[in-house]
């Protein structure tokens, strides 16, 4: 069997739609379930096969009976710089570790992570890390699954993990996906198509497995624990590190399970089950208190240390229906709840639950007709972060008789963030038509996205410090009541799009717009965004392409719901224990007149192909971020202003096989990204709408020197300098396949806050240290063995060579309370197939 596929009239979901469709329409072919006239003709990009260094452009589906021996191959274009498309092949080779996006993209070379995260030490922790696209914020990047907005807009920046009343900490990924279900991940980083809108650094689509109907079930396992990671911690935090308190771990196992189930229901219906669940049991150290004997107090408590489960699971059931007259159409049901169980050892008998909840319906329908194509997409979803604990007053316990030693206990009951969205888009794709010697390819398109935000404390719960007394009743002193209670906003939109690609001979020009309206800050923002493309020579080998293009983010609406949950809180009883019984004075948050935050860009690339197994490509990308909202107090009150503005630079140099060669009998791919970062920003990108813009007129210290505060290099998501090399090797007769990522990091200076200077300057101080450079090699080996046609033996290993480098400053107050990138990682997979 030999396929060529030639997609290129497709925008990036239908190019993959293709694909996927017309290798199940040959699968069944070959299966004899349906008709060898009924397979009509279908084309699809080879480009989006090619995009790493695991999806090598010849595949082999040698495992599989149905399928032919031989491999299929496809005609190759010159790849785009704009997106990056990472097949399940690639996904198969890459070593991910906690199998989640974040893990997946980590090299891309428009990535940057906040390295005093990635080197945290809770590594046990099955939580997505942030990142950010272009130096943008971490919190202005559009995730997508099959093209429905699941993107956290209330408070994503909220990483505080502590047993606090209020507290609920939340994710900009608000499906928290397992990798190994997804059939392929699309990146958007630069010169963006006008249908993506509300986001300012990129887009993730994820996409889940499409169905084929082959009556195939594949199931995988993995383990990896503490004993197989090696870690190094600094002294300052090693004690809170080792007792496992929130966003630590030292001790874990994990063990990750998966089931896919690809079954024909008909001849035009398929169906996808898949589900998985991955399980860190943590050990953590709580206190415990002694009721066996006497009064229960501080002195009769101890430390013990048991398992905490962090546990996310992912369901998905996805069925596809081929209707007559060129119409087909998917219905999805979504699900993924992670639980992070947490304990104290500072608190007694006192346990919470962080949750991360979020399930939906997805239905797409994509009809053909002689004009072209006409698609829409349907979603329902529901976002939930809670913070859930069975208590529901929290107290510190003290005693009259002195003789006996307080101690504090209890939990603030169930408080959750909740986010329900219904999404609908109608898009139509017309047939390429000329005016003259120009060729116009047109679409347009509606977004309507409604989002419904809400605070929701589901019972009363109360704080107090009891005073036991000698005759055993108690008295309380600052008794404070958390009402049960909502607090709620929401925002319809509605976006209107349109672009024409214009080509005359080697000359191509992509003119687009966008128009987005919302009702809640009743802004209407207008997104041009503009391309040219030359083919140079005409033969498609040497590529120049270089855009403008305007994008508009996200409205976080955390701070729209601040102010009235402050209003949820009477004062029972006062610090002198007087009965009082008065509402809380609310805050008072202003964000009347607040402009969208937005980005302009301005990008250029060019592809060369330098021979029939290798291209090279060389980008240039500029963002200017505006109007990012910042926050202030003035007079006791809040007031949220567009005072957040930057500047970020990325310059991206590629290289990557066309298509796999032959070399020590096995079949090889690979790319290589280099790529170079500046950033300058007023604010801390990773605070969100919580940030404060800085005076650019203030005066600090830093390294000693005395500087403008808005001279103060950025330190958060930066990184100047990074390489990745990916390359891997198929032995096809061996069934085996060896896929390693090796990766550079440049020195960089850490940036510390280190208090105020001596009187009468009273200035800022910030101290530098230089963090080294490092590599690091991620090594997987896959095996098929002939013997035993189905089963899959795997070992990933991150950080082969155990480079335990420094790679963030982490704590102002102390020079050797660094972070250190975690160590070399062992993780054993099995599966089957069958």
């Amino acid at each position: 069997m030999r396929i060529h596929v030639l997609c290129g009239d497709e925008d990036g979901t239908g190019r993959l739609f293709c694909f996927l469709n017309l290798y199940r329409r040959e699968i069944l072919r070959k299966m004899k379930l349906v008709r060898t006239s009924q397979v009509r003709p279908v084309v699809a990009a080879a480009a989006l096969l090619l995009g790493g260094a695991a999806s090598a452009q010849e595949h082999s589906y040698d495992s599989e009976d149905v399928l032919e021996k031989s491999m299929p191959t496809v005609d190759v274009k010159a790849q785009s710089l704009d997106s990056r498309l990472y097949t399940r092949q690639e996904m198969d080779a890459i070593p991910q570790g906690n199998r989640d996006l974040t893990s997946l993209i980590a090299t891309h070379p428009a990535v940057r992570q906040n390295p005093t995260v990635a080197g945290s030490g809770n590594r046990g922790s099955l939580e997505p890390e942030s990142f950010s696209i272009h130096g943008e914020s971490p919190y202005q990047n559009q995730f997508l699954i099959d093209g429905i907005g699941a993107t956290n807009v209330i408070s994503p920046q909220n990483d505080n993990r502590n047993l606090q009343i209020g507290n609920v900490p939340g994710f900009s990924q608000a499906y928290n996906l397992d990798t190994e279900l997804l059939d392929a991940v699309e990146v958007y980083e630069s010169r963006v198509p006008v249908e993506f809108g509300h986001f300012t650094g990129g887009v993730v689509d994820a996409r889940i497995k499409t169905p084929l109907g082959i009556n195939k079930i594949g199931v995988k396992r993995s383990f990896n624990s503490s004993n197989l990671t090696q870690q190094k911690m600094p002294p300052k935090v090693s004690e809170k590190w080792e007792a496992g308190e929130p966003g630590y771990s030292a001790i874990w196992k994990k063990h990750f399970s998966s089931i896919n189930a690809d079954l024909r229901i008909s001849e035009s219906t398929a169906a996808l089950l898949s589900f998985s669940r991955r399980e860190s049991e943590i050990q953590r150290t709580g206190k415990v208190l002694d009721r066996s004997s006497g009064i229960p107090n501080g002195k009769t408590t101890r430390l013990v240390s048991t398992d905490q489960n962090d546990q996310v699971d992912n369901m998905f059931a996805k069925f596809h229906k081929d209707f007559n007259g060129g119409l087909e159409a998917n219905v999805t049901l979504k699900y993924a709840d992670r639980q992070e169980n947490l304990v104290d050892n500072f608190f007694a008998d006192t346990n919470w639950i962080n949750r991360q909840k979020a399930y939906g319906l997805g239905i797409d329908a994509m009809q053909r007709s002689d004009q072209g194509k006409l698609t829409l997409k349907l979603g329902i979803d529901q976002l939930d972060a809670l913070r859930e604990s069975n208590a529901t007053e929290f107290v510190t316990q003290q005693f009259a008789d002195k003789s006996l030693s307080q101690y504090t206990y209890g939990g603030y009951g169930t408080e959750a963030l909740e986010q329900r969205q219904m999404t609908a888009k109608l898009r139509m794709d017309w047939n390429s038509f000329a005016t003259g010697n120009v060729q116009h390819k047109v679409y347009a398109g509606v977004d309507l996205q409604s989002i419904e935000a809400k605070f929701d404390r589901k019972n009363d719960a109360y704080s107090s410090r009891a005073v036991q007394q000698l005759d055993g009743s108690q008295k309380y002193f600052s008794r404070t009541h958390y009402m049960a209670g909502t607090a709620e906003a929401g925002y319809n939109s509605l976006g209107m799009y349109v672009s024409n690609t214009m080509q005359l001979g080697n000359w191509g020009w992509t003119l687009g717009a966008r128009i987005d309206h919302d009702n809640f800050f009743k802004n209407t923002n207008f997104s041009p965004r503009s391309r040219i493309d030359w083919d140079a020579f005409g033969n498609g080998k040497t590529q120049v392409s270089m855009g403008w293009s305007r994008y508009y983010g996200l409205d976080l609406l955390g701070y729209a719901l601040t102010q009235e949950k402050s209003k949820l809180k009477r004062t029972l009883v006062d610090s002198k224990g007087n009965v009082v019984n008065t509402p809380a004075v609310a805050e008072v948050h202003i964000f009347d007149g607040i402009k969208t935050p937005r980005s302009d860009e301005w990008a250029f690339s060019v592809t060369q192909q330098l021979s029939e197994y290798v291209e090279g490509g060389v980008s240039y990308v500029r963002r200017a971020s505006r109007d990012s909202v910042t926050q202030d107090k003035i007079d006791g009150n809040y007031v949220y202003v567009n005072g957040g503005y930057g500047n970020a630079e990325t310059a991206v140099l590629s290289l990557r096989s066309l298509k796999t060669f032959n070399l020590l009998a096995a079949r090889w791919s690979g790319r290589v990204d280099f790529s170079w970062h500046d950033a300058w920003r007023n604010h801390d990108t990773a605070e969100a709408w919580e940030a404060g813009a800085e005076s650019p007129d203030d005066l600090i210290l830093y390294d000693g020197k005395k500087i403008q505060r808005k001279d103060k290099p950025a330190s958060d998501f930066s990184q100047p300098r990074k390489l990745s090399f990916a390359f891997s090797g198929n032995w096809l007769n061996q069934g085996l396949t060896w896929g390693n990522r090796i990766n550079w990091n440049s020195s960089k200076s850490g940036v510390a806050y280190l208090g105020i200077s001596a009187k009468p300057e009273q200035l800022e101080k910030y101290g530098v240290q230089k963090i080294p450079a490092y590599w690091t090699w991620d090594t997987s080996i896959t095996w098929k063995p002939r013997q035993m046609n189905g089963l899959i033996l795997n070992v990933d290993i991150l950080n082969m060579l155990n480079k335990i480098q420094p790679i963030a400053v982490a704590n102002p107050s102390a020079a050797n309370n660094v972070r250190y990138k975690i160590g070399r990682e062992i993780w054993l997979n099995a599966g089957y197939e069958f």
